[in-house]
């Protein structure tokens, strides 16, 4: 071998020795790294192993944490006093109602207010907000930020609750969500509400606002305190005895429609019940009452099964109307609900009341001019054949006018001792008078038995007395007003007999009735005076004797229109008024009147007619009539009395017949007096401390003569000692047989004597003048009065 092949040779195998090197120490190398990577491997799976040993342990920690946060968070919101609701943000899931929400919306849990309340479109009240503007609402708030608003939730049994919300965004349970806090102020609301409504209703009734715009507030108001409730009122019908319901919302409008009316007696529903006891009425259900027999088809028409009826009285007691709640549901009042209803009630009354004061005031000036303007006619009535036709139209405006179905005018008849219709307004009654038929008669024993009082009293058709007076076919009561003689007790010139159209008479019809009996008494007394002034008259060419009764009878007549038929003596206090008339014939002219007046006042007054003999004693008792009426109409303004009087007395007054009247309205209490002289002699005073004299009163002239004669009043004063006489010319122009007349100057010389005399002024005065004419016969009527202040100065 060459030593360049060993060489060669030797330089292989160095290199392959070196080779062999390399890849064991290659082998190594990786070995090394294999074992540090499986070493390093096991440790991270170790340390992994472990991290997530705690990572588990952090997120159970983190887990149980939550949970007892979410529980704290709910234990929190559910102690709450306010209501609180939270959503989901995005879509307004409901995710959390606290414990005053779900009592408050009467729910067992969150989802069941979700389903029955918030979620439910038909749960909502339809106004004023609903389910979409609630939705609206809550999507108008912006990612950070809060609101706050008033709004009405639908609570338990589908009502209204008023709540002040506060709405504002959060995290519950890891979610976005919004959260609603609400304080319930549904009762401060309604009382908002409800005294809103009382002002406008109380408002309202001071204006004048009409009755049924009244009651459908009230309604509401009620309906506002009650919660849910259907309200109605219905009014009360004095003359037909019935309830008639009232109101323009839609369900006093459908119960109308189904029981308009409803009779005030017991059974007739719960509401005609309580009218008839005047007690208040619960009906816990409709269905199976005995109160509802007959109208239970109406009532569930209506939707209702339960209803409360608590009867309007006025202050005495009377019934004005009955109030009524209806519930859909079967149920009975609280105390609160009850003391609601009861506010409600005398609201209702003072409305009724007010509306009723109004149409009264209204009424009785309507009626003061109808009554007024009555007495006239009955005062004008002719004496001739067309009496009973005139006195019929009369009665038939009476009837008219107050709604009345029949009237009748009844006279006693001193021959039969019986009383006899004179006139009705009936046809068939009234035609067969007209044809000279037998009259209709009433035996005096029968009236006394069936009216044992001169008050109005009702007839019913189980009295005997009953066919005898009833004008009309149906079976209504008759009611009988008396018409009593003047001085003589209990014994009755006539009465008036009527009828309602309905059933019974209202109350105030029946006082304005009294009032025209009065003016009907005047009509039967001139009626009589003229029945037998006309029979004397007729009579007095035949038989002299018998006029001569006649005329006695009419005297007796005549002075039984003035008090005290020509002797009068009235005592009140320190007062003394007496008075003597003495006709110089049969009949005369002269006139006297003492009328006291509610307001603690009297008239007095003094007349002297133009002429002699009858046609003075009718214009005599025309005056009266007309004075007494006028008197008390006018309540002693003896301008106005005055007036009236004189333009009444100029109505077809064809003889031009007049009245000389002295009037003076006298203060009882105080002596002030008010004077009016239509031509007549002027006052004689006699005072203690001065000289007597007569009166200086201005004059105006008589009544009768001139239609725009006008009259002037003066005031003075009639002082405790003082006296002051009226008198008619018949005293001072008395004659005696010699021829000389008595004379004012005569008079005036009486009175220097009069405060001498131990007898009173009148018993003084009257013997002078009776022994001044002595034999001599009488001129003319003879009228004294006198008017005597007693006592200490006031």
């Amino acid at each position: 071998m060459s030593e360049k092949a060993l060489v060669s040779f030797q330089e292989g195998s160095v290199l392959a020795g070196s080779a062999n090197h390399l890849e064991v120490i290659l082998a190594g190398v990786l070995a090394l790294v294999l074992f540090i990577a499986v070493f390093l491997m096991r440790r991270s799976r170790e340390a992994a192993a472990r991290g997530e040993m705690e990572l588990r342990k952090t997120l159970e920690n983190a887990q149980r944490r939550l949970r007892s946060s979410i529980s704290d968070t709910r234990s929190l919101l559910d102690q709450q006093a306010s209501i609180v609701l939270v959503f989901d943000r995005q879509n307004l899931t409901l995710l959390f109602a606290n414990q005053q929400a779900l009592e408050v919306f009467g729910c067992r849990d969150t989802e069941d207010l979700s389903d029955k309340v918030i979620m439910k479109p038909d749960a909502w009240q339809p106004e004023p907000y609903t389910l979409l503007d609630f939705e609206h609402w809550m999507n108008q708030l912006k990612t950070s930020g809060s609101q706050r608003k008033e709004w009405l939730f639908s609570g338990p049994d589908q009502q209204g609750l008023w709540t002040d919300c506060f709405v504002g965004n959060t995290v519950f349970e890891g979610k976005a969500a919004r959260i609603l806090s609400a304080n319930n102020i549904h009762r401060y609301k309604m009382d908002r509400v409800a005294d809103s409504i009382r002002n406008r209703v109380l408002t309202g009734i001071s204006a004048g606002v009409s009755l049924e715009s009244t009651f459908d507030s009230l309604c509401k108001l009620a309906e506002v305190r009650l919660g849910n409730a259907r309200c109605q009122i219905a009014i009360y019908d004095q003359q037909r005895d019935q309830l008639v319901t009232m109101g323009a919302s839609r369900f006093a409008r459908e119960l109308h429609s189904k029981i308009p009316v409803i009779p005030v007696r017991y059974g007739s529903t719960s509401i005609g019940t309580a009218a008839y006891t005047r007690k208040r009425v619960l009906c816990e259900t409709i269905k199976g009452d005995h109160q509802w027999q007959g109208y239970a088809s109406a009532a569930e028409a209506l939707e209702v099964d339960a209803v409360w009826s608590e009867p309007v009285l006025d202050q005495r007691g009377q019934l004005l109307g009955v109030f009524s709640a209806f519930s859909g549901v079967p149920k009975l009042p609280d105390d609160e609900a009850i003391e609601d209803m009861t506010t409600v009630v005398s609201l209702i009354g003072l409305a009724i009341e007010r509306q009723a004061w109004r149409q009264n005031l209204e009424a009785a000036a309507a009626s003061e001019r109808f009554i007024r303007q009555l007495g006239v006619d009955l005062l004008n009535l002719p004496s001739d054949s067309s009496f009973r036709k005139q006195l019929r139209k009369v009665l038939q405006r009476i009837v008219a006018h107050y709604e009345l179905g029949e009237l009748g005018i009844w006279a006693h008849n001193d021959l039969t001792h019986s009383f006899e219709l004179v006139v009705a307004t009936g046809s068939e009654v009234f035609d067969s008078a007209e044809e000279g038929r037998m009259p209709l008669v009433v035996r005096e024993e029968m009236l006394e038995k069936s009216t044992s009082t001169s008050k109005p009293a009702y007839i019913n058709a189980q009295e005997d007395l009953y066919p005898f007076i009833a004008l009309a076919e149906q079976d209504k009561p008759v009611l009988l007003l008396g018409i009593d003689e003047i001085d003589e007790g209990d014994r009755k010139l006539g009465f008036v007999t009527a009828q309602s159209r309905y059933v019974f008479i209202a109350q105030e019809v029946i006082e304005h009735l009294q009032v025209i009996s009065t003016l009907i008494r005047t009509v039967l007394l001139n009626r009589r005076l003229v029945q037998s002034l006309s029979m004397a008259m007729d009579m007095e060419k035949t038989e002299r004797r018998k006029l001569e009764s006649e005329l006695s009878i009419a005297r007796s007549i005549q002075m039984s229109m003035v008090p005290g038929a020509g002797q009068f003596k009235e005592k009140y206090r320190n007062w003394t008024i007496e008075a003597w008339l003495q006709p110089a014939k049969a009949v005369g002219g002269d006139l006297y009147e003492f009328i006291r007046l509610p307001n603690g006042k009297a008239v007095v007054a003094v007349g002297d007619v133009s002429d002699k003999g009858a046609p003075a004693a009718l214009f005599m008792a025309k005056t009266v009539s007309l004075l007494n009426l006028l008197a008390r109409t006018h309540d002693g303004d003896l301008g106005k009395i005055a007036d009236d009087l004189n333009r009444e007395l100029c109505r077809s007054n064809d003889s031009c017949m007049f009245v000389t009247l002295i009037l003076c309205v006298i203060d009882l209490t105080t002596g002030k007096v008010t004077w009016l002289n239509g031509g007549h002699n002027a006052p004689l005073d006699v005072q203690s401390v001065a000289a007597p004299a007569f009166l200086n009163l201005e004059s105006g002239p008589p009544l009768g003569l001139y239609e725009n004669a006008s009259y002037a009043v003066s005031a003075t004063n009639i002082s405790p000692g003082q006296k002051v006489t009226l008198y008619s010319d018949g005293i001072t122009e008395a004659f005696n047989a010699a021829g000389e007349e008595f004379g004012d100057d005569r008079l005036l010389s009486l009175g220097y004597r009069a405060n001498l005399e131990q007898e009173g002024l009148l018993d003084f005065l009257k013997q002078e003048i009776l022994d001044f004419i002595g034999q001599a016969p009488q001129s003319d009527d003879i009228t004294l009065l006198t008017i005597h202040h007693h006592g200490a100065e006031l």
